[in-house]
């Protein structure tokens, strides 16, 4: 199966007017090869990614004062993933489990000089998910989660700002919790934690702790 993910981010800041600077461009394609094996409940996927993330500007990566330029920077990278999902069926608890595990890598030259030695070129991310299912759908080829629970977490190797290999700074975490209501078709509720470097464009040199809720889909594939 191959999936194209057109994706972006647009985030307005607190300021006078409230404005919205240049968004994150993060398209991604991302081939699937799923391994089944028959009558077994235990079943793999392969799957390989190649993603670009850029603002779209064309300024000085650096002001005069040697800060980064957050406003209007040039920041972009292009980077290749590869990993492994393992599916598993917990008729105990009528549930799905998935653990995936996977590299990314960002190419010397596919990243801007600028970012060697502040910007993480190798990283390894880990995620477990679990959906509770109605014991009707169990068996069911589209199967909605009743409720759901997703942890992630990647660690960031190499050069990166001086710190020593075992420094925490270099772990993000990630905890979404999602609730379908049976009174809704395809929308659930969700609400999100995440610790960590921050995602948006020149800002990845900021720590984050945000709180996220809203509305989402959830439907299993795997």
């Amino acid at each position: 199966m191959g999936v194209l993910t057109p994706q972006i981010i647009i985030r307005m800041y607190q300021e006078r007017s409230y404005p919205v600077r240049t968004p994150s461009y993060m398209p991604q394609v991302t081939v699937y090869y799923f391994l089944q094996r028959e009558n077994k409940p235990l079943n793999f996927t392969f799957y390989g990614r190649f993603a670009h993330h850029s603002n779209g500007q064309d300024d000085d990566f650096f002001l005069e004062n040697g800060e980064l330029n957050v406003k209007s920077g040039d920041f972009s990278t292009n980077y290749v993933e590869a990993g492994i999902i393992k599916t598993n069926i917990c008729k105990r608890f009528n549930a799905y489990q998935f653990y995936k595990t996977s590299f990314e890598v960002h190419p010397e030259n596919w990243i801007g000089d600028e970012l060697n030695g502040i910007y993480s070129k190798y990283r390894w991310h880990t995620a477990f998910s679990i959906f509770k299912l109605p014991s009707q759908n169990i068996h069911n080829t589209i199967k909605k989660a009743d409720i759901s629970i997703k942890g992630e977490a990647t660690w960031m190797f190499g050069e990166l700002n001086n710190w020593s290999d075992a420094s925490l700074n270099r772990l993000n975490l990630s905890l979404t919790l999602f609730y379908h209501p049976k009174f809704l078709e395809d929308l659930g509720l969700f609400v999100q934690y995440y610790h960590g470097s921050d995602y948006y464009n020149m800002y990845f040199d900021h720590m984050l702790d945000v709180v996220r809720f809203g509305l989402m889909t959830e439907k299993l594939r795997f």
